[in-house]
């Protein structure tokens, strides 16, 4: 009988070691990053070279220089020239995920590169330069000490800003925490905790709804001021609440108006101004259907939709009020599956067509013309 058990327990160690092996094997050659993130890479491996992300001072993150598809000066693209070259004409777009494109592996895919290569070769700008300055999770917080801190550097003639969604989950919030900070987000930590070596293991983990610390899932690596309540939502009602603090969705929105999305806009006009920089203002476009992939349909709520709105109404007024460049992107975009991943994110037919649209509107705005021409 011993014997027996022994010789079962012995074929299942066997069977682990061979899946585990075999695991190692597929993930090492076939695996895309995200999945060797998760499962393969120890501790050190992504903190050293293969995170998304890593920490900045004063803007608490930004894109990892040592990630394939990053530059040295960590933007998603190519390397930098700086100083400018005399003959480039220069545009830095800025935004959150959208701008960075996720979920499109390669950075050429992204709406930046695209509205490069269309102006360029649809229009004959030859001169210019499209920079992309999006970073995942990204709002107006970050993307206004970006531009105060970062940008300056790579002297932008036209600046395109195009943010939505992030901030109205910056709304989404505890109203006593609410604030120009945005100190409800958190502060960014380096995680040191090690990850389990085994590859089987981190999957069943994964499987069983436990959500590995890796880094690649950006909300991991910010811990939050003592006190602060999160609006850990539930949608399983008639109407989404914040479980943290017991609030309808909409009432959260309601209590934290976007205040702090105007200002935010508003400085960011005037310090690109500052820099002798054009401004293009773009309303944030979305799909508010159903997706079978990524999250379903992230813009299915009518709250979300809501505050992504009211959010457009400030930008056009503020183009209006500025005398900006402005694009109304969201009243264009066609909402059709074959455009998007999740009603947020983009495929990459939806860049191509985001990027065609602004092309054209810049191409007739006699912004370009007055620069390369």
């Amino acid at each position: 009988m011993r014997s027996r058990i022994a010789i079962i327990l012995a074929s299942i160690a066997v069977t682990l070691v061979v899946l585990e092996f075999g695991a190692r094997f597929y993930l090492s050659q076939y695996g895309d990053e995200r999945q060797k993130i998760l499962y393969l890479y120890s501790r050190d491996e992504i903190n050293q070279k293969q995170t998304l992300l890593r920490g900045l001072a004063y803007l608490n993150y930004g894109l990892s220089t040592t990630r394939d598809g990053v530059n040295s000066l960590g933007y998603r693209g190519p390397e930098i020239a700086v100083p400018k070259p005399d003959a480039v004409y220069r545009i830095v777009a800025i935004g959150g995920s959208t701008t960075y494109g996720l979920f499109l592996d390669l950075w050429q895919l992204a709406y930046p590169q695209q509205l490069q290569e269309t102006l360029r070769n649809d229009y004959g700008f030859g001169a210019v330069e499209v920079i992309n300055a999006g970073v995942p999770q990204y709002s107006t917080w970050e993307s206004a000490v970006n531009l105060l801190l970062r940008i300056p550097d790579l002297e932008p003639d036209l600046i395109i800003i195009y943010h939505g969604i992030n901030d109205v989950g910056v709304r989404l919030t505890d109203p006593d925490f609410y604030d120009g900070l945005n100190s409800g987000k958190g502060y960014w930590v380096d995680r040191d905790d090690p990850l389990p070596p085994s590859v089987l293991w981190r999957f069943a983990l994964k499987r069983l709804g436990y959500e590995l610390p890796v880094a690649y899932e950006l909300d991991t690596t910010f811990r939050r001021p003592a006190g602060i309540r999160s609006c850990d939502q539930d949608d399983s009602g008639p109407e989404p609440v914040c479980q943290g603090f017991d609030m309808a969705a909409n009432d959260v929105m309601r209590a934290n108006p976007p205040i702090y999305f105007e200002r935010n806009l508003r400085n960011m006009i005037r310090l690109a101004r500052g820099m002798n920089s054009d401004v293009l203002l773009l309303t944030w476009a979305y799909s508010p259907l159903e997706f079978p992939e990524a999250g379903g349909g992230g813009m299915v709520h009518q709250y979300l939709q809501d505050g992504v709105d009211e959010h457009n109404a400030i930008v056009r007024r503020l183009a209006e009020q500025e005398r900006t460049l402005y694009f109304d992107l969201a009243a264009s975009m066609p909402v059709d599956e074959v455009y998007w991943v999740n009603g947020v994110h983009m495929k990459a037919a939806g860049t191509a067509e985001m990027a065609r649209q602004v092309a054209a509107y810049l191409a007739g705005s006699g912004a370009l013309l007055a620069q390369t021409g």
